[in-house]
């Protein structure tokens, strides 16, 4: 038997069981609320930080039913802590790299297609890749986004900064040094600034790290 929701297949002890064993639907229920497109409402909400929010927080409780961790990293996450100041045209994702398979699974069933390495659904100019190891995350520093559709997580505030400086330091990237320096700007009193050196100095990237931090305090006390 296949499950309706997840795709779960298992062999039923009962000629008829009522929900699925893994993701605890109910198959008595109604289906009219589950055929719904979950995420067409995206349609209606400007491009930016509240659309990636919105998206993920569809998509994240059903990845997490199916065994998948998914946060979100790169420009969204940019994106989302600078509140739209940086702009991106797609969702990167660290995932679970063993779960592919549940992956593609979840986001067929909210229609989005596999194209290359990334996931389309081109009704709503939504295009989704997962480039990133949820193995490489720091879950403990993730920031968890609840929303009346669900929830999202978004790679943590000093782990994002971290990832900004060190394109900075290693290929010498003028524009994530300035998303960088933004962030540590809006949050320059929420960082946690030795977690930062401590990660930089591994990475031989603490000269870049002071020189975030001195510009984002001077733009900080600028404001």
């Amino acid at each position: 038997m296949k499950c309706k929701y997840c795709g779960y297949e298992w062999k039923p002890r009962k000629p008829k069981p009522v929900a699925c064993p893994r993701c605890k639907r109910r198959f008595d229920y109604p289906m009219r609320v589950v055929e719904e497109d979950p995420i067409a409402k995206a349609k209606n909400i400007e491009r930016g930080f509240q659309r990636t929010i919105y998206v993920m927080s569809v998509l994240t409780p059903r990845l997490e039913e199916m065994g998948v961790k998914a946060v979100v990293i790169g420009g969204a996450a940019v994106e989302f802590y600078t509140r739209d100041w940086y702009a991106t045209g797609d969702i990167d994702l660290a995932v679970n790299k063993g779960k592919r398979k549940e992956i593609d699974k979840v986001l067929e069933l909210m229609g989005l297609k596999k194209m290359g390495r990334m996931w389309v659904r081109e009704d709503l100019s939504l295009y989704i890749e997962a480039p990133g190891d949820i193995a490489d995350i720091d879950i403990d520093r993730v920031t968890k986004i609840e929303t009346v559709a669900g929830f999202a997580y978004i790679i943590g505030l000093e782990d994002i900064v971290f990832d900004r400086i060190q394109a900075a330091e290693h290929w010498k990237s003028e524009s994530d040094k300035e998303q960088a320096i933004r962030i540590g700007a809006i949050f320059y009193d929420e960082i946690d600034w030795k977690y930062l050196r401590r990660r930089c100095v591994e990475e031989g990237s603490e000269k870049m790290l002071r020189k975030v931090k001195e510009a984002a305090k001077d733009a900080k006390d600028r404001t």
